[in-house]
């Protein structure tokens, strides 16, 4: 019994060792495969994310290769002939203009249809220039479809005038871009003035519907202290707090004096076209927005006379200067632009203060038609009165 019972305690260690031992390497080999499993997920995981991250320097690389052919494409139209054209469309020789004068610098932007409200408002400002010291130097930004030949609309300004007027055609960078309702990009043109003019220190930007009332020259060299630009209060700066641009420092777009010698040191001339091109869909008001975002905290105010743009009484001005505006107005200095402005910016005013609808529309208010008598006063004083009368007030198409 001793040696049976003697093998079948071997026996059973022998089970125990070579039978139940398997079953703990089977979960080894589990264990293992898992471990190998994860190895092999973590180093495709790796491999993967070495990929992305390549793929993403390389979107990177495109993007910026993008951009720089957008930069260079844009800087290849600036340097191009089609900004070197004031010699190509000047009609009459200006050698006899005396630069001994102090030089005003006033530019425009405008299509066909504005044509003949910007003759009015530079023979305003002709009317008003002190001749004796000061010379004024248009620079008109022209659509890239303006018809060159209502360039002698223009230059009739020189018959009763001692006046220097360049003329430039703007190339076709805008032209995709958000546009006003009457579908011109004209608005754009302003923004291009820094790198337009390299040589000048300052220039006064004027939309078409202005008038100036007095000599300019004080505008003109009005101090910036350190300000970029300078302008006048926008009366709806709630409508720009979803675009993250400052409110409290934003200007209107139709009046405006460039620190362009500023603002190329500083190198926001490139800056301000390339966000307006690239963030245009973005912005609610165009160019505008861009001005007041790139240019942001450096943006300073003009005296309320220099082309607050027209508010049709006291009352509303007050309204507006307490309801709508988050910095204070001066309520005395308001009332007294609107009284005797200095520049008169018709932006409020619908319809425009030519339109004989005008003179329905506001009958009561003899604000509004005293600024109507007055544009076309200034208007009477071009060659032009009768087909200006015709084609502004009236409407008439002719043939």
């Amino acid at each position: 019994m001793e040696e049976k019972e003697k093998f079948t305690i071997i026996d059973k260690a022998f089970e125990v060792r070579y039978f139940q031992r398997p079953k703990k390497s089977i979960i080894n080999q589990f264990i293992l495969i898992f471990l190998i499993i994860i190895i092999i997920f973590a180093l495709l995981l790796a491999i993967i994310g070495n990929l992305l991250h390549k793929n993403k320097k390389l979107n990177q690389r495109r993007i910026k290769g993008e951009k720089r052919k957008r930069f260079n494409k844009i800087k290849n139209i600036l340097n191009s002939s089609l900004f070197q054209t004031k010699n190509l469309f000047l009609y009459k020789n200006d050698e006899f203009i005396n630069i001994t004068k102090n030089l005003i610098h006033i530019s425009y932007s405008l299509d066909n249809k504005e044509t003949f409200p910007t003759l009015v408002s530079m023979t305003s400002g002709l009317e008003n220039n002190n001749f004796k010291e000061n010379l004024i130097v248009y620079h008109l930004l022209f659509s890239f479809d303006y018809n060159t030949s209502n360039i002698d609309i223009f230059e009739s300004l020189k018959e009763n005038y001692e006046v220097k007027i360049n003329y430039y055609i703007i190339p076709q960078i805008f032209n995709n871009l958000r546009k006003w309702t009457d579908g011109t990009d004209c608005v754009y043109y302003k923004i291009m003035l820094p790198l337009m003019f390299p040589d000048l220190k300052r220039i006064i930007y004027l939309d078409s519907d202005t008038l100036i009332k007095k000599d300019i020259w004080e505008m003109y060299n009005y101090p910036f202290n350190n300000n970029y630009i300078l302008g006048h209060p926008f009366f709806t700066p709630e409508a720009v707090d979803r675009f993250n641009i400052n409110a409290t420092h934003y200007i209107n777009g139709g009046c405006l004096l460039f620190n362009i010698e500023k603002i190329r040191k500083d190198k926001k001339d490139v800056e301000l076209l390339q966000f307006t091109i690239k963030k245009n869909n973005n912005l609610r008001f165009r160019e505008q927005d861009s001005i007041n975002y790139i240019l942001y905290p450096k943006i300073g105010f003009l005296p309320l006379k220099y082309g607050m743009y027209m508010i049709p009484t006291k009352k509303k001005f007050k309204h507006l200067a307490t309801k709508h505006i988050r910095f204070p107005l001066n309520l005395t200095e308001g009332y007294e632009a609107i009284e005797d402005p200095a520049v008169v910016h018709f932006s409020c005013c619908w319809p425009k203060i030519w339109n004989i609808a005008t003179k329905n529309a506001f009958k009561h208010n003899e604000l509004c038609i005293r600024y109507q008598k007055e544009f076309f006063y200034y208007a009477n004083k071009t060659k032009y009165y009768s087909l200006i009368l015709n084609l502004l007030y009236y409407k008439r198409k002719l043939n």
